[in-house]
């Protein structure tokens, strides 16, 4: 059986590493002296270390500083960046919440909405052609809402630009809504602001033929970690429903 011997010898300036592999018969019987440190590993344990060692690192979530308004004003400009290309992901996924984030395609928000943590967004996200997700069912036709991830976000998160032109409104009651369908707006039972703060930006519709029945908005739902900071645990679209 062969064996991986380490030598470890310290230089002027560095620290050479040099692996010797030699059967350790022939290292009993020539008594090889090794001049600091001998670590003896089975080769497949030596492997598998290495194969770890190059494993990607889980992104960090990190807080959000400042009152729930300008937290938010953080994320839907992280969103804005990360769909113009200017920013990239980890602006972005940086400021999931350590329990990942609930995306809700309506306001009516159930529990079983699909929630996803930083590492699987970002596993997605940078696929040419990522797997359909169940997100849902749609409105009115209770068909499923299947559909990849950026397809998703380009429908029920970034379907109008948020960070231009829109209203911004912090949550305190169901009447701070600006705007809603026949749907049930749960949000604030689902999100009770004793742990949560929902920041909504509305746009009132785009085409006058419509009758203001195209407007949309985007909720973003914050955790209060205490002390102005803030993690991001929802993204809500909201639309005309039937």
């Amino acid at each position: 059986m062969f064996y991986a011997v380490f030598e470890i010898r310290n230089l002027s300036l560095y620290v050479q590493l040099r692996i010797i592999r030699l059967p350790l018969c022939i290292i009993a019987r020539e008594g090889i002296k090794v001049k600091k440190i001998i670590v003896i590993f089975i080769l497949s344990v030596f492997m598998s270390a290495c194969l770890e060692s190059t494993s990607p690192p889980n992104p960090q979530p990190q807080f959000i500083n400042g009152t729930p308004l300008q937290a938010a004003a953080t994320v839907v400009q992280a969103i804005q960046q990360l769909q113009d290309g200017t920013g990239g992901l980890t602006p972005f996924i940086n400021l999931f919440d350590s329990g990942g984030v609930r995306f809700s395609p309506y306001y009516y928000i159930n529990n079983t909405d699909r929630v996803v943590n930083a590492t699987e967004f970002q596993s997605d996200f940078v696929l040419q052609n990522p797997p359909l997700r169940l997100w849902g069912t749609y409105d009115g036709s209770g068909d499923p809402i299947n559909l990849n991830i950026r397809d998703y976000f380009s429908k029920f998160v970034w379907d109008y630009p948020y960070h231009t032109n829109a209203t911004v409104t912090l949550i305190n009651s169901n009447n701070d809504f600006n705007s809603q369908g026949n749907l049930i707006n749960n949000m604030l039972s689902f999100y009770p602001l004793s742990q949560y703060r929902i920041v909504e930006y509305y746009q009132p519709g785009t085409n006058p033929a419509n009758g203001g029945m195209d407007w949309s908005s985007l909720m973003v739902v914050l955790k209060n970690q205490g002390n102005n900071q803030w993690s991001l645990v929802g993204l809500v679209h909201g639309s005309w429903t039937i």
